[in-house]
C-alpha cells in the first residue's frame, strides 16, 4: 500500500509543477490553478489518513486548505506566499518518498511537516482571515 501511495505522490507532483508553472507563467493571474492544485493535494491528504500517517495527512490538509483559500481571495501578496508554500511541498513531497519507507527518516520528515503545517495556519490566519473556500466549489 505504501508503495501505492509514493506512486500517487509522485505522479500528482508531476501534475502540480505544471500548474505551479501556469501560476508563474501567468503572474498568478488564473486563481483556478490554487484550486487545481488543492484539489490534487487533498487526493494525497485522503490516502494518508486512510494509511494513519497522521503527519502527512495534517500537512496535505494545511496545504489544501491554503490552496483552495488563495484561490477564494484577491490578495496578491498572499498568493505569492502560497506560490512558495506550494514549491516548499513539492520538495517535501520528494522527501516524503524517499523516507516513508524507513521509521527513523520518516520521524524526521514529521517534524519538518508540523513545522510547514504551522506556517500554513499562520498564512490562513493572516493573510486569507475573510476567506472562508477550504474545499472546492461545486457547480
Amino acid at each position: 500500500m505504501l508503495t501505492f501511495f509514493v506512486d500517487e505522490i509522485k505522479q500528482i507532483r508531476n501534475s502540480m509543477t505544471v500548474s505551479i508553472s501556469s501560476l508563474i507563467e501567468t503572474k498568478l493571474a488564473d486563481s483556478s490553478k490554487f484550486e487545481e492544485v488543492g484539489q490534487m493535494v487533498d487526493r494525497i491528504y485522503g490516502t494518508a489518513a486512510t494509511l494513519g500517517l497522521t503527519e502527512i495527512s495534517e500537512y496535505t490538509k494545511a496545504v489544501k486548505d491554503v490552496s483552495y483559500m488563495a484561490s477564494a481571495s484577491e490578495n496578491e501578496a498572499g498568493k505569492k506566499k502560497v506560490l512558495k508554500f506550494l514549491i516548499k511541498y513539492v520538495e517535501l513531497s520528494d522527501l516524503i518518498c524517499e523516507s516513508i519507507f524507513d521509521k527513523k527518516e520518516l520521524s524526521k520528515i514529521n517534524l519538518q511537516l508540523k513545522i510547514e503545517k504551522s506556517k500554513a495556519n499562520l498564512l490562513n490566519q493572516r493573510e486569507f482571515f475573510s476567506v472562508q473556500k477550504k474545499s472546492c466549489a461545486i457547480e
